[in-house]
């Protein structure tokens, strides 16, 4: 059994014995294909929900602020996140499943999240349920939902998805949708080195 994800900062630890990776200094990757910024650039935000959820708002709104000003996190491709009670550019939902294949019919499904132009949406079963591929390993539920943040704000920031591990390190990117499989990585949360870019 997996313990639980750590984060690249201080480290990801494999139960199994397997992989200790300690920092991110350990692990070396390309250097992406999009423009890292040389001064933050800055991302206003808001929190909601949409249709009717079971998750808790609150912990929601706390869980989402904590992890897009976590410095393991976009903050690293120098993207400052600030929330807003008006005209935000970007809106962090959680969302009924239903409403979410509603947001775009036939390219968001109800069994996942998904992002639309200025819309991130978590998909409420995904956020109270897990994945049966981190439900498998028996990881944390938060270290689940941290990753749908990551990765679903990962697309506002312009990423598409990643289909292979981490070249050296074997940490599944953030953009690989960890939600659908593993691909024989090893889970992870936080963006990789090769992902620290934006296009907004």
């Amino acid at each position: 059994m997996i313990g639980a994800v750590i984060g690249l900062a201080v480290g990801l630890t494999v139960s199994a014995g397997s992989v200790t990776v300690q920092s991110v200094a350990d692990i070396v990757e390309g250097s992406g294909s999009g423009a890292i910024a040389t001064s933050s650039q800055v991302v206003t935000y808001d929190v909601g929900t949409r249709g009717e959820v079971q998750g808790s708002l609150a912990e929601f709104e706390a869980l989402v602020e904590e992890t897009l000003n976590d410095e393991r996190g976009w903050m690293r491709a120098h993207v400052r996140f600030e929330k807003v009670s008006s005209n935000a550019m970007m809106h962090v939902i959680l969302a009924a499943p239903a409403e979410v294949e509603a947001a775009a019919p036939g390219g968001c499904s109800a069994e996942l999240s998904c992002r639309v132009g200025s819309l991130v949406l978590i998909n409420d079963d995904r956020w109270t349920e897990g994945s049966e591929s981190y439900n498998a390993l028996g990881l944390a539920i938060e270290d689940y939902r941290q990753m749908v943040i990551n990765h679903e704000v990962g697309h506002f920031l312009g990423h598409d998805h990643i289909m292979a591990c981490g070249t050296q390190s074997g940490l599944a990117p953030v953009m690989l949708q960890q939600s659908t499989g593993l691909r024989g990585c090893l889970p992870n949360k936080w963006p990789l080195p090769n992902e620290l870019w934006v296009h907004l």
